[in-house]
């Protein structure tokens, strides 16, 4: 083995006990309270295992010997109980402090971001073709962007995530990637139906390359949009009679219920939403628990 290899050796032996210590560290820090109740019945162990060795009653008979052993026994057991109790109340300050910035840094941001796309973004624009985990340019019509997790996750902030909260936005940002894997699928899926419905009913195709995309979220709502006028109002094509134009919708809706593709997408974004809404609520529920337990 060469020197260098000798040498590399020492350096990752020493990173190991220098990294070992600072666990050891850290653990002592968490369980400090532990660490001085052992301390301090240690302490009490050794001077019983003291007396018990100790000849008292020559002792005994000398009063002077008596007040000092009392006096010192009350300076042990007073200062044990004061040191206990400094501890106890600087460990709760730390404790409140860190649990309202937590609050303020984390739950909050979270918390915010969610209810936003929830309650504004997705009622105005459900199923949605574009989701951003970047800051972006917002569109007219608006789209989801995720942007507080991945701020937390790339500071000192994702250490401070209690794990219920980090395993749960973990599986919120699994769902939302499901659902974009699957979404162009429902476009060109909604395209091809309509499409062919048209084709059926002596009507002209449309041509428009994005036509998926501009047809593809009412589709998915499933709440009975006007697919056809909305696709010769961008074709700029003469209307049909109300009749046709009623059959052609409901066709399209029929066909595009039965389809996998539609089907599958609908099947992902509703998880989306359930999760999402399970991530809200537990937000909302670490954030009042601060507030009840810390700022009431």
């Amino acid at each position: 083995m060469s020197d260098y290899d000798h040498y590399q050796k020492h350096v990752v032996r020493k990173e190991d006990i220098v990294i070992t210590l600072l666990k050891v560290k850290v653990f002592l820090q968490k369980h400090r309270i532990i660490v001085i109740i052992l301390w301090i019945v240690s302490i009490i162990s050794l001077i019983f295992i003291f007396i018990r060795h100790i000849d008292f009653q020559g002792y005994l008979a000398d009063p002077t010997i008596i007040g000092i052993g009392g006096t010192l026994l009350g300076a042990i057991v007073g200062g044990a109980f004061s040191l206990l109790g400094s501890v106890w109340v600087n460990s709760k300050q730390q404790r409140t402090e860190r649990n309202i910035k937590r609050k303020n840094v984390i739950y909050s941001p979270l918390y915010d971001e969610l209810v936003n796309i929830q309650e504004k973004i997705l009622e105005e624009n459900p199923f949605p073709n574009e989701i951003l985990f970047v800051q972006g340019i917002q569109t007219i019509i608006p789209r989801p962007q995720f942007l507080a997790w991945g701020r937390i996750k790339a500071d000192t902030r994702y250490l401070e995530v209690p794990k219920i909260l980090r395993t749960q936005m973990e599986k919120l940002e699994d769902t939302i990637h499901e659902y974009i894997s699957v979404r162009e699928t429902a476009s060109c899926a909604a395209k091809c139906i309509c499409n062919s419905v048209f084709i059926e009913n002596n009507i002209k195709p449309c041509t428009a390359t994005n036509l998926g995309e501009y047809i593809s979220s009412d589709i998915l709502n499933n709440e009975g949009k006007d697919i056809y006028q909305m696709v010769i109002r961008s074709e700029n094509e003469q209307s049909i009679d109300e009749t046709t134009r009623k059959k052609v919708n409901n066709e399209i809706f029929e066909r595009a219920n039965h389809n996998p593709e539609i089907v599958n997408t609908r099947a992902k974004y509703n998880n989306w939403i359930r999760v999402q809404k399970q991530t809200i609520e537990l937000l909302s529920l670490l954030i009042t628990q601060v507030l009840q337990t810390y700022q009431g």
